[in-house]
């Protein structure tokens, strides 16, 4: 319940009891973040580490929008404890923290800059268009290896291995290491941290991550002609990028380009086998493909919340937030809220127009957002062509234990008919 407070540090409009690690599964999380929307759009729960939550879509753009206010860059706390100060990530809200930096999402402007113009080269409109037959490749491929069979966890199979293939390959990474990096970023995502996997999916991250400052020290002594050795030797002002900046590009490639599709592509997935007339006016009619893509991406998040810094005392939706204070910015919420999207909680397949924050806003919106969609639209172009009569083992179908910084399935077992392979 919300109450209203004033203490010596804040002058608070509301606190709520809102603990975004709580809530156990879709249904749960959405319900939650629906109740606190109509009551409380913005709110300071004392869980979450201590955060204000923004959860109305005009409010969670506002502070997209209005970096001078709500910085991205790492903040340093002071941590009860003998670790005393410390550097905390202020763009991401996970379960388990990871002192990997990402660049550019934890850079501000004009530092920010040269280093989004990085992504923004490569991932260009044009720059996806050249991946466009790697995608098409490894799509193939993975559901020639399981087509024959007539089952599958799709997960495993697709929707994980397509993102994972095409980001790896594209960065130049060993195909060696392709599924345990692959692995690293998906298993993460079901851990809590009282899970008995914790330690062991954490030290996989940092495995992974371990592996990333390898490649580019290696780069940058010996460039070869791959996306790795670009990061680690572009040039900023006429000098080389820091060492650890260009494995924070690296690092938010690879962390990105994972699994965030994977989410978005198994909720299709999903969706569809519980709405078989979405499926069937897919197969009917692909030019609607596009727009169910965007809203897929709408109603199934996958990045559901991001968090931002305060640097100075302003006003959010009738709140004074005071300088210091962390803010979580819902993406979820927003992408339901009433006030932005007629009906927010019907799917609809031709919705126009469809402004959603599934890919953040303002300076920092995904910079991989065209690779996303179009690793999404041939997957879902393959399966509604290859396995259009596939059904879910619903007593095998395994959702992500919380549904707070990713929401997804980490298992989707599915039958179907037997089809035959494309590539010789």
């Amino acid at each position: 319940m919300s109450k209203s407070v004033a203490n010596q540090d804040h002058d608070r409009a509301s606190v709520v009891e809102f603990d975004l690690a709580s809530f156990r599964g879709q249904a749960e999380a959405n319900a939650a973040h629906a109740d606190l929307r109509s009551r409380c759009p913005v709110a300071w729960s004392d869980a979450n580490g201590g955060a204000w939550i923004a959860s109305r879509y005009d409010m969670v753009a506002e502070a997209f929008r209005n970096w001078e206010v709500f910085r991205s860059a790492r903040d340093v706390r002071s941590i009860p404890g003998p670790g005393g100060s410390r550097e905390m990530p202020s763009t991401m809200v996970i379960p388990i923290e990871s002192e990997a930096r990402m660049i550019p999402l934890e850079l501000d402007p004009p530092t920010w800059l040269p280093y989004r113009r990085v992504f923004a080269g490569l991932l260009s409109p044009a720059g996806v268009a050249k991946l466009g037959p790697r995608i098409h490749h490894w799509v193939t491929k993975f559901l020639d290896d399981v087509i024959e069979s007539g089952g599958c966890d799709i997960v495993a199979a697709l929707t994980s291995a397509v993102p994972g293939a095409v980001a790896l390959e594209w960065l130049g990474f060993p195909d060696e290491d392709w599924h345990r990096m692959s692995a690293a970023v998906h298993n993460v995502a079901e851990v809590t941290p009282d899970s008995p996997d914790a330690q062991h999916y954490m030290d996989e991250l940092n495995w992974a991550f371990q592996r990333i400052e390898e490649e580019v020290t290696a780069r940058r002594e010996t460039p070869r002609d791959d996306v790795i050795s670009l990061m680690a030797n572009c040039e900023i002002d006429g000098e080389l990028v820091p060492i650890e900046f260009a494995t924070g590009m690296v690092n938010l490639a690879y962390s990105g380009g994972v699994d965030t599709t994977t989410a978005a592509t198994t909720a299709a997935i999903v969706h569809m086998h519980h709405h078989p007339g979405v499926r069937q006016r897919l197969i009917e009619q692909p030019e609607l493909i596009d727009s169910a893509i965007e809203e897929f991406l709408r109603f199934y998040t996958p990045v559901r919340n991001q968090g931002r810094t305060v640097v100075e005392d302003t006003d959010l939706g009738g709140c004074r937030l005071r300088k210091d204070d962390r803010i979580i910015l819902s993406l979820i919420s927003a992408n339901h809220d009433e006030s932005a999207f007629p009906d927010p909680e019907e799917f609809v397949i031709d919705r126009f127009p469809n402004r959603n924050m599934a890919f953040g806003m303002g300076p920092h919106r995904c910079p991989g957002s065209h690779l996303a969609r179009a690793e999404f639209k041939e997957m879902l172009t393959q399966i509604l062509a290859r396995l259009p009569d596939y059904r879910i083992v619903e007593d095998g179908l395994r959702e992500y234990p919380h549904w707070y910084a990713m929401g997804g399935w980490s298992t989707v077992p599915i039958t179907f008919t037997p089809g035959t392979r494309r590539a010789k």
